[in-house]
């Protein structure tokens, strides 16, 4: 570690770019920019920065300068954007691994920040979004609002949020907004006509999805996280993967026997896992005294233990988990429920399933909407203390 420091403050004294304030960046989706702003300081050990999505940001693992390039890590996601300086101006691209193999998306920077247009009344507030897909529609809830840096979004789905969207509106009642943090590479871009907001939605390099969104009028649009996915409730839940060390656990593990469980389905590669973890970890901490244990099942992108053991390693350092960590398969819907056949329908990282001290499935909550939902977060939490406190009055068996 001694030698990468001495190695990175060496090249900042030698060939320091000038790469330091803040810069308005974007990746090039085929349907425009994905708009994002980087932050990038220089200290005695060379350079620190953040991608922000207006007021949400995240640091930079890593910032280190290699020849004529600069590499930007990310390496909670296994993810970094890799640039060249030419005058004002950065150019490159950003790769991370991909679920289907590596991704990689044109890249672009120009010093200053983005100028931001907010957005009007007519645009403000709750709407009820329709994704129209070839076969199938998919509903969604945004909500708009005016931040102190822009126009800022909550987007909610059946299986949680995506987390804080950032962008801006038009005079015309257009609004552009989305969201870069090195996995989601999500956009939305609509215009008002009438009283229907009408655009797209486009995720990665090419994905583009229409919708339709109509103002929110309180009646039900989204399906509730508990009526997503099923399970068998007459029958102990049932696993046995390998922990971080290789060695296999069970249900039976006597940690967990007796105990009030609950069982994380996530992925390191997974924004919104990232937001559920602090609350995990907040809540493993206040009940744990009184019974309750955790079990997190990660489902990861590569499937080559060595990758998949180091990120799940690094996701449990970042928020410093207590709890066994498991590598349970990859990051497919189908194949998540392949393992664990008591749930049916499973669809969402992360999924919380809840024990109760017998090992039997007592609620299994698909997602989590993080801070961006307000107060759904808010009473998402509350939810699941109640909840807590109901299973763990229960005698044990």
């Amino acid at each position: 570690m001694m030698i990468a420091l001495l190695l990175v403050a060496s090249l900042t004294q030698t060939q320091d770019p000038g790469i330091s304030g803040s810069w308005r960046a974007a990746v090039d989706q085929a349907g425009g920019p994905l708009r994002f702003s980087i932050q990038i300081e220089t200290g005695r050990d060379g350079f620190t920065g953040r991608l922000c999505n207006g007021p949400s940001c995240d640091a930079f693992s890593a910032i280190v300068p290699a020849g004529d390039s600069i590499l930007l890590d990310l390496a909670d996601y296994d993810a970094a954007i890799t640039v060249i300086q030419r005058g004002d101006s950065l150019v490159g691209y950003y790769r991370n691994v991909g679920s289907r193999g590596p991704r990689i998306i044109p890249f672009r920077a120009a010093r200053g920040q983005w100028s931001q247009v907010p957005a009007s009344s007519r645009l403000t507030g709750s709407w009820d979004a329709t994704f129209h897909y070839d076969t199938r529609t998919s509903p969604r809830l945004v909500r708009l609002n005016n931040g102190p840096t822009g126009v800022e979004a909550a987007f909610i789905t059946n299986t949680g949020d995506y987390g804080q969207f950032w962008g801006t509106a038009t005079p015309d009642d257009s609004v552009d907004i989305g969201r870069f943090d090195g996995t989601f590479v999500y956009r939305l871009s609509g215009r008002l006509v009438g009283d229907t907001l009408r655009g797209v939605f486009h995720a990665g390099l090419s994905t583009q999805t229409p919708f339709t969104a109509v103002r929110s009028t309180g009646a039900r649009h989204l399906t509730p996280p508990l009526e997503v996915t099923s399970a068998d409730t007459s029958n102990p839940f049932h696993f046995a993967f390998p922990d971080l060390d290789g060695r296999e656990v069970t249900e039976r593990d006597p940690r967990l026997v007796g105990k009030v469980v609950m069982v994380d389905i996530f992925g390191s590669w997974c924004t919104t896992c990232h937001d559920a973890a602090p609350t995990l970890v907040k809540l493993y901490q206040e009940y744990r005294p009184r019974g309750l244990e955790m079990i997190g099942l990660a489902y990861e992108v590569t499937g080559d233990s060595a990758v998949d053991n180091r990120l799940v390693r690094r996701f449990r350092d970042k928020f410093g988990i207590e709890w066994p960590l498991l590598l349970a398969g990859l990051n497919l819907s189908e194949a998540t429920a392949a393992t664990l056949p008591q749930l049916k329908g499973f669809t969402a990282y992360p999924t919380t399933v809840f024990l109760g001290r017998d090992g039997r499935i007592r609620r299994v909550h698909a997602g989590f909407i993080g801070p961006a939902g307000g107060e759904l977060h808010h009473n998402q939490v509350a939810e699941f203390r109640r909840f807590l406190d109901l299973l763990l009055a229960e005698p044990t068996p």
